[in-house]
């Protein structure tokens, strides 16, 4: 590889030439514009969920994404939102039959479904 295209290479690799999709290339930002980001990120993902959901719906939900490799590890989150682990997976398993619920996670909610239907 000639020099200047390896120089190319190598530049066109470093992090501070790496060009996030939402920035515009060759604009800076204030660091007020970049504290900011977070915040308005947050405002955006907080719009998408106004989906019909409670905020408990919301948490479970959250939980349920996550990944577990022990029970007892769920079992601490599920202590965490303030539930026995029976009360838990009651209303879970309500929220399961729940079109509000399957509209706003469809592929959750039908794993969920499939392994409750599997037992």
């Amino acid at each position: 590889m000639p020099k200047q295209e390896h120089a190319e290479a190598v530049q066109s690799e470093t992090p501070e030439n790496k060009t996030p999709e939402n920035k515009t290339p060759g604009k800076t930002e204030s660091p007020a514009e970049t504290s900011a980001e977070p915040l308005v990120r947050a405002e955006t993902q907080s719009d998408e969920l106004n989906d019909g959901l409670n905020p408990l719906e919301r948490r479970i939900l959250a939980l349920e994404r996550r990944g577990f490799k022990h029970q007892g590890s769920k079992e601490k989150a599920i202590k965490a939102l303030g539930f026995p682990p029976i009360a838990y997976y009651q209303m879970l398993n309500v929220m399961l039959d729940d079109e509000r619920v399957r509209a706003a996670a469809p592929r959750l909610v039908d794993a969920l479904r499939a392994r409750r239907d599997a037992d």
